[in-house]
């Protein structure tokens, strides 16, 4: 499958961030080229933990359904007592909630890394871009209008020559120890703990074990303590364990590795078979004091360095590269405004740096409790390094600071970053929030009721490349009326487009208490959807309540899920997008 000949954009590393960054793209028709150093796909199951967030990212971009096929959504934790043999605690990892109209998918759900990857090239493939194995990015330079690159070949021949490729803009997913931050100068601030050891982690194939349980062997102490966590691919198990020794290196030696596991566990019927991937990690907990330089930017692992405790990283990569690649698209297509791309780091730093200490809290909970502890801590759930509560779904995680986030219903103080987690924001859905779902949504344009009984979602109508505005009307659609009055403000947008492919998407959201379908306009100059929220979870989830005295709200989410604007009328909706296409009606 070739690249595209001349592509936008140039995207360094095909881990879940270069990936999601490639995916995005290519659905907004950005041609991309996506290069990884590795020879191979990597093996290893990295990054296993997929939460609410992230899940909602891959079904609104297409890749939800087989992920979820292979994952563990309820994961029970099982702790031994000394001896190795006799279970001293049994627990769940977190608590299982039950979706609801607005969260539909509540709960994390376990999947190898490597197998999500492999999903996500399978749907990038699709689209005609293929991760280009054994590329390497060696150098670049940019200027006011793109970005040249220089790539070698790992296997340099007449057919892979060293190439200089120009592009738009850049992005290095290459992890921390990639080129692009390096090249680009930037600081990684924070600390790195050279007196707590390391933890190995190691992929690996194994015999005898109980595969209905993660499995905990040792008590308080570093170094004295291993868990192996079953994967849901045929034999496959991670082991992780912490170490003291600095020069603590187990490669893919199957004996040293099984030596280390028997002396912790004191059992010796679980047999490791194969060694697929072992790393080792020494607490390193840092962010670039910047994302982006002129028109090159880093994402995931080039970022932020951390803790793999507590399952923030991967998603964290994941949201990073869906958050600008949509910003990206709009600037290759030259409707974004000059101050459009400065806002992934503006919206972005702060998440990162409100996710290590999240992710570190939970790795000094380790340092006081071990690898593992065959009782329950006496803090209960909050100090349990083995237990997952709700802030990690990262359902909360907001930008509402965003200067291109427009909310005149709560609108922000300006200057004030506060609450990222969004957990104590209150009930009250702001702008720069998630964007919630809701079921139970009937089409009904032009149909009687009786006769429109095919229901709906707000996810199923987001679009992954195009805004949505979301029209909170409490009367019908009559001339004159402020619902139609904002369909043609809104209708104007897509004027703006160089294709077919729109901009806004306009959905009417009629409250159930209307009772009628409203009359057909006919062709009145915009295309738009009617929906009435027949269960009311629209309304309640938005907060408005329908009554015939409200104004007529315009709630307008991005393509990356997020809400950009909650407004009263056509003036916010003018303000919300010359922000974000730099152009007013």
């Amino acid at each position: 499958m070739s690249s595209p000949t001349h592509p936008a954009v140039l995207i360094v590393g095909a881990g879940p961030a270069g990936l999601i960054a490639a995916l995005s793209l290519a659905k907004h028709g950005v041609p991309v080229r996506i290069i990884e150093k590795s020879n191979i796909y990597q093996a290893g199951a990295r990054g296993t933990g997929i939460q609410p967030r992230t899940l909602e990212i891959f079904a609104n971009l297409g890749v939800l359904d087989p992920i979820l096929a292979e994952g563990i959504t309820n994961p029970r934790m099982r702790a031994y007592a000394p001896n190795g043999s006799d279970v001293a605690r049994e627990w769940n990892f977190f608590e299982v909630t039950e979706p609801s109209p607005c969260v539909p998918y509540p709960n994390p759900c376990m999947v190898p890394q490597d197998r999500t990857e492999a999903i996500i090239r399978g749907s990038l493939q699709r689209l005609g871009v293929q991760v280009e194995l054994g590329k390497e990015l060696v150098g670049f330079e940019q200027d006011d209008e793109g970005v040249t690159a220089q790539i070698i070949s790992n296997t340099p021949n007449a057919s892979n020559p060293p190439e200089t490729l120009r592009v738009g803009w850049l992005i290095g997913a290459d992890g921390a120890r990639g080129i692009t931050r390096k090249a680009l100068g930037l600081k990684l601030i924070g600390e790195t703990r050279d007196d707590e050891g390391y933890i190995v982690i190691a992929d690996l194939e194994a015999e005898n074990l109980d595969r209905s349980c993660w499995q905990l062997w040792g008590t308080k102490g570093a170094g004295d303590g291993v868990a192996l966590r079953p994967v849901t691919v045929a034999s496959r198990c991670v082991l992780m364990s912490r170490v003291d020794a600095q020069d603590f290196v187990w490669e893919s030696d199957l004996s040293k590795i099984q030596e280390h596991f028997n002396a912790l566990s004191k059992r010796d019927d679980i047999k490791f078979t194969k060694v697929n991937w072992v790393s080792k990690w020494r607490p390193n907990i840092r962010m670039a004091n910047k994302f982006s330089v002129g028109r090159v930017f880093i994402a995931g692992d080039a970022a932020h360095v951390h803790s793999p405790t507590g399952g923030q990283g991967m998603n964290s990569s994941v949201q990073d590269a869906y958050n600008l690649a949509w910003k990206l698209a709009l600037a290759y297509k030259k409707l974004a405004t000059p101050s459009l791309l400065s806002t992934y780091d503006i919206e972005r730093m702060p998440v990162i740096a409100e996710m290590l200490n999240v992710s570190t809290q939970i790795l000094d909970r380790y340092k006081s409790a071990g690898v593992t502890a065959a009782k329950a801590p006496e803090g209960g759930a909050a100090s349990d390094p083995w237990t997952r509560g709700q802030k990690l779904r990262q359902l909360g995680v907001n930008c509402r600071w965003s200067p291109i986030v427009v909310d005149e219903r709560t609108p922000a103080v300006e200057g004030e970053i506060s609450d990222v987690y969004g957990l104590d924001g209150g009930d009250v859905v702001r702008a720069g929030d998630r964007a919630p779902d809701a079921s139970g949504l009937i089409q009904i344009d032009g149909v009687e009721l009786e006769e429109a009984a095919t229901t709906t979602t707000l996810f199923g109508e987001f679009s992954s490349t195009a805004h949505t505005a979301l029209i909170f009307s409490s009367t019908q659609l009559e001339e004159g009326s402020g619902a139609l009055e904002l369909l043609r403000k809104l209708a104007y947008y897509n004027t703006l487009a160089p294709s077919d492919a729109p901009l806004v998407q306009s959905i009417v959201v009629l409250p159930s208490s209307l009772g009628v379908a409203p009359h057909s306009r006919g062709d009145v100059g915009f295309t738009r959807k009617t929906l009435l929220d027949r269960d009311g979870h629209a309304y309640r989830g938005y907060a408005i309540t329908g009554g015939g005295g409200d104004p007529t709200y315009v709630v307008i989410v991005r393509p990356d899920g997020t809400i950009g604007a909650i407004v009263e009328g056509p003036d916010g909706v003018e303000k919300y997008f010359s922000g974000v296409f730099g152009v007013a009606q």
